[in-house]
This record gives structure tokens, sequence and C-alpha cells, in this order.
């Protein structure tokens, strides 16, 4: 048995990673074409709304993707009731901003956003029609089918970006993006789904999942609005174009993190709650989670801030290098994220909501304090929005240390190889930007790439890395 839950897990990691490693390409990829072709301004429009969007999903989910995963057994008619529940919820919800829409656009003093919004919002009342279908899928760990629907909506919405760019339609092409994404997605989860709506609704499940979920949502809600509400100030204090520089700069640093954070917190969460009954498994489990994060996010994320410059004017031009040192500093935000998110979603999973609202409640009061202490200053209000990060990561060890029998140090141990050749690795690629007089932007951007990869993978071979050589072993299976 312990032998099939290895299988399924890694095969679930594979998939999970496709589905984000997929996704997120697909963005970048468009978002690379749209940025050639729109100004910082127009994609400050759209990074005005950025949080009225995430709240707004956040509120229709109402925490119940967690809560129903983490139930031993959900009936059709309860399933039903989250449905009906989550799309009225949606339409609520979009009457709301729909009649705020004047006071949004007044609050950024940009008038565009009226009629931008209110289009803009009706993703909301469309992502609530494939919710249930993403918790069913994701509590049978069909990850392929979750990686297919959100890998083949990116390409379409991405395609028809990209043909709404080039006839003209300017920054309603990225507001266009996102609606066309949302129920691309939505349509083909119901088209790969086997789970259809039944007569009958359970709507005594509403109030169970809320009493499990409400810590969750309110955690939610808090991360979110901290995390956005440097769009507001800068929306509000600086111009359209900063607040476009900063939306990306924003984006490209979420992008990595959240391929790493997304592949292995998605598959960790049904995984690990399978095993509370097993708390020394339980425990191999979490550790190896904790060092495949390690493994991906330190080099892949330093890397890219030391070569970062080199790869906005080549893939970007240069009207975009603004961003590069607020990538920079968003950096640190980015390699800390998904080993907190790991580490918080511990007290969920062990049955202690309360406890990662807690934490993030900490998190987000330390970020919201220290933003008007740096409001004058966009560089400073990053740098302490990544600062929160590396303190909560160190809050969260010591409530990791009360669930599991995981020493403070132990977890620090499992990280730090992968943070140290990283480290050393990044200063390589970064002195290697130096030869851009002599061998030109592009091979010198090819070299930094070829020098990262080779130097962290033969130091981790020549060091007798477990998780490399799994990684290695997998590779070759599937090849």
């Amino acid at each position: 048995m312990a032998e099939d839950l290895r299988k399924k897990t890694t095969k679930s990691i594979v998939w999970n990673a496709l589905d984000k490693v997929g996704f997120q390409v697909v963005a970048l990829l468009v978002g690379l074409i749209t940025a050639r072709l729109l100004s910082p301004t127009d994609f400050g429009f759209v990074g005005a709304l950025a949080i009225f969007t995430a709240l707004s999903n956040i509120l229709v989910e109402s925490g119940f993707t967690s809560a129903m995963v983490r139930r031993g057994n959900n009936t059709d008619a309860e399933y039903m009731a989250v449905l009906l529940f989550n799309f009225l919820l949606s339409v609520f919800i979009y009457f709301l901003l729909y009649v705020s829409a004047p006071f949004i656009a007044g609050y950024f003093r940009m008038p565009e956003l009226i009629d931008l919004s209110r289009f803009l919002f009706l993703a909301i009342i469309l992502n609530s029609f494939g919710l249930v279908q993403n918790i069913i899928l994701t509590k049978r760990l069909e990850f392929r089918i979750l990686s297919l629907a959100s890998l083949i909506s990116a390409v379409l919405a991405g395609v028809g970006t990209v043909f709404l760019i080039v006839n003209g339609f300017g920054y309603w092409a990225l507001a266009w993006q996102i609606v066309m994404q949302v129920g691309f997605k939505s349509v083909l989860l119901w088209m790969l789904s086997s789970w259809r709506p039944v007569l009958s609704v359970d709507l005594k499940v509403i109030r169970e999942l809320f009493s499990f979920s409400f810590s969750l949502i309110l955690s939610n809600i808090l991360m979110t609005v901290v995390r956005y509400i440097y769009s507001i100030v800068i929306g509000r204090h600086f111009t359209a174009q900063d607040l476009g520089y900063y939306s990306q700069a924003f984006k490209f640093h979420q992008i990595p993190s959240n391929v790493v954070s997304g592949t292995i917190s998605g598959v960790a969460y049904p995984v690990l709650s399978s095993l509370n009954d097993d708390e020394p498994r339980q425990l191999s489990y979490l550790r190896k989670l904790i060092r495949v994060t390690a493994f991906c996010i330190f080099p892949l994320m330093l890397g890219l801030c030391a070569a970062f410059d080199n790869l906005v004017e080549v893939a970007l031009t240069a009207k975009w290098l603004p961003i590069v040192p607020y990538f920079r500093i968003l950096c640190v935000a980015a390699i800390f994220f998904p080993l907190h998110s790991m580490n918080v979603s511990l007290n969920t999973i062990k049955g202690y909501p309360t406890r990662s609202f807690m934490i993030e409640v900490l998190r987000n009061v330390l970020v919201v304090v220290s933003l008007f202490f740096c409001i004058g200053s966009i560089r400073l209000m990053l740098a302490s929005f990544s600062l929160t990060y590396v303190v909560s990561y160190l809050i969260g060890l010591f409530y990791v240390r009360q669930l599991l029998p995981y020493k403070i140090k132990e977890q620090i141990m499992d990280v730090l190889p992968y943070a140290a050749i990283s480290i050393v690795m990044s200063v390589g690629v970064f002195l290697l930007g130096f030869l851009k007089p002599e061998l030109g932007i592009y091979l010198t951007t090819l070299c930094q790439i070829l020098f990262g990869l080779a130097f962290y993978c033969l130091a981790l071979y020549l060091l007798g890395s477990s998780i490399f050589a799994e990684v290695c072993e997998i590779l070759k299976r599937k090849r």
C-alpha cells in the first residue's frame, strides 16, 4: 500500500507539474507577446482591478475546496448544494461590483475602468461553474484532467488575446484573456469530468463547510488584500505606468513561485491528509516534499534574479527594464512563499485551520504596518513585503514542530544545501553578465542559462543528492 501511495503521489506530482508548468509557460509566452505589443499603462488598467477579481473568487470558493477534499465521503446532493451556492453567490458579488464600478474608477482616477471592470468581473460568475468539478478531480488525484483543462484553456485564451491585440483592442484584450481563460476552463472541466448535477440538494453541508472554512476564508481574504494592497496604493499615489511596471514585475515573480508551490502543494494536501492516522509516514512525506520544494525554488529564483536584466531586454525589450529592481526584491518573497505555504497548510491538514489563519494575520499585519512607513517608495514597499515572508516562514517552523516531530533545525538543514548551491550558482550567473559588451546580449544570456543549469545539476550529482537522483530516474522512465 505504501508503494501504491508513493507511485500515485509521484504520478500526481508529474501531472500537477504539467498543469502548473504548462499553464505558466503559456501564460509567460502570451505575457511576453502582449508586453511587446502593449504599453505599461495598458497593464496598469487591468492591474488596478486584480484585487477585486481575486477577492471575489475567494468569496465564491468560500474555502469549500479544502474542506471538501479533506472530508471523507461527499454525496452528489452535497456537491449540488455547493454548486448552487457558489453560483448564486457569484451573481450577487458581480451585481455589487457592477454597481461599484464608477467608485472604483474614481478612486484610481481612471475613467476607463468603469466599462472595463463590468466586463472583466464576468469571470467571477464563469469561475463558479467549475469549482465542484475541481473539488472532485482534486479529491480523486485526477490531475491529468485538471492539467489538460488548464493548458487547453490557457492556449485558447492566449491565441484569442494576441488576435485581439493585433486587431486594435488594446487593454481590452487583457480583460478578454481573463474572461476567456476562466470560461474555457469551466467548460472543459465539465466535458472531461464524469460528475453531473442531480435533482436532490443537501444544504446542510453548507453550514458544516462554513464552520470548517470560516477561518480559511478570512485568512485568504486577508492574504489577498495585503498581496494586492500595493496595487491600490501605487494606483492611487503613482501613475498608471508605474502600476503597470509593478504589476508586470509582480506577475513575473509569481510565475515560477506559483509553479513550484502549486505543483507540490496541490498534491501535498490530499496526500498528507490521507496520512493523518500514520504520523511517521506523514512526517517522511512532508520532509521529502520540503526538500523537493527547496530543490526547485532556490535555483529557479536566484538564477532568474542574477540574469533578469538581460532576460528582460531580450524578451520584453528595453522599455520594460524598470521592472528589474522590483523583480529582484520580490525574489525573496518568491523563494519563501512555497516553503511558508507548505508549513501553514500542515496546520489545516492536522485540523487546526484557525492556527493557519493566525499565522497569516501576523504576517499581513506586519505588511500593512511596514507599508505606511514605505509609502513614498515602491522599492521599499516591496522590500517590506518580501521580509514578511522570511519572518513568517521562521514562525511557521515553530508551529510545525508542535504538530509533528520535525525540529526547526531539521527543516533548515533540509533546505540549506539547495540554498547554498544556488547562491554560488547565481553569483557565477551574475558575473557572466559582464561579458555582454564582448559577446552581445543574446549569447551572454544563453551562457548564463547554460552555466546555471550545468553548475546546479553537476553540484547535486557530485554531492549525491537523493532528490536529484530520483528526478533523473523519473525522467529516464518517462523517456
